[in-house]
């Protein structure tokens, strides 16, 4: 298949590269330094010897694809929404994204579109060049389609590097990757560690499990199985730098507002320690002179 991939973080350019083993794939980049050096260089996965040829064009020179990838954050959803609704209205759009601020926006598209949940750990060394950290699935979910469409389209994107896990219920998919982010973005980041330092640490052990109890609870999950999660992915990510610790080390805006945010909003219970994170979140971004 011909693939687009919009964004060009640590987990557009792993997703990139694990597709262009078996598809033809272009990345949709913001910058033209990246595009120009992911032409230039190629793609490279630092712990592989092999080249992944992607092509690297602009956001705004978006060709016709079998399908669009969307891997950019929470705060980027907005400036592509548009340029995808104009684009072709039988093509499959996936969004891989943490937290669920992106879920409104999801509801005003024709296109059958899939969301899923990355468990792969991905470190972005340049502008055309990552380290796999951990590796894991993709796991996805139809959101306005049925399972079978799902199946589908799931068998022409699998490859033996690239496996993907189906779920039938795409709330729940995302609700248990969020408990994940609840966790492990914000406590890495206060802490400035790597992931697995959580399940090494007992004090932040402990942390770790009050705010897997509090995520659970305000989303109506068992905690048991979602802890049981959570140390599976730190400990499958253990040298992965999370996406909000490395927001915070380059002064860009954290999915706070996606992650420990939605939990606020959402919850009907108290969870004070959702709401420390929160604020202590947003205290280091107005510290570092981040703008919302």
């Amino acid at each position: 298949m011909n693939i687009g991939v919009i964004g060009g973080g640590s987990i557009g350019l792993l997703v990139s590269a694990l597709l262009s083993y078996e598809h033809t794939v272009t990345i949709y980049v913001r910058r033209e330094q990246q595009k120009q050096a992911l032409n230039e260089y190629r793609l490279s996965v630092s712990n592989s010897e092999i080249e992944h040829p992607v092509r690297a064009l602009l956001s705004n020179e978006l060709k016709k694809e079998d399908c669009l990838i969307v891997c950019v954050k929470q705060g980027g959803i907005s400036d592509i929404v548009s340029m995808i609704h104009k684009s072709d209205q039988r093509m499959p759009v996936v969004f891989l994204q943490n937290g669920m601020g992106h879920v409104d926006y999801l509801k005003h598209f024709n296109q059958p579109i899939f969301v899923g949940a990355v468990e792969h750990g991905a470190l972005k060394l340049s502008d055309h060049a990552i380290l796999h950290t951990g590796k894991g699935v993709i796991k996805l979910a139809a959101f306005n389609r049925d399972i079978k469409e799902l199946k589908t389209f799931a068998n022409q994107l699998v490859n033996p590097v690239f496996p993907v896990c189906l779920a039938e219920d795409w709330e729940q998919m995302l609700h248990e990757k969020l408990v994940i982010n609840a966790v492990i973005n914000p406590l890495t980041a206060l802490f400035d560690v790597n992931n697995g330092k959580l399940l090494r640490n007992p004090s932040l052990t402990k942390l770790a499990k009050h705010l897997c109890g509090e995520a659970a609870l305000a989303l109506g999950l068992n905690f048991q199985e979602q802890w049981s999660r959570v140390q599976a992915v730190a400990d499958a990510t253990k040298d992965n730098v999370s996406s909000m610790r490395k927001d915070l080390q380059e002064e860009r805006k954290t999915e706070n507002e996606a992650i420990s945010g939605y939990l606020l909003n959402v919850s009907k219970y108290h969870i004070p320690y959702t709401a420390f994170v929160y604020d202590s979140i947003r205290a280091l971004e107005v510290m570092k002179g981040i703008k919302e």
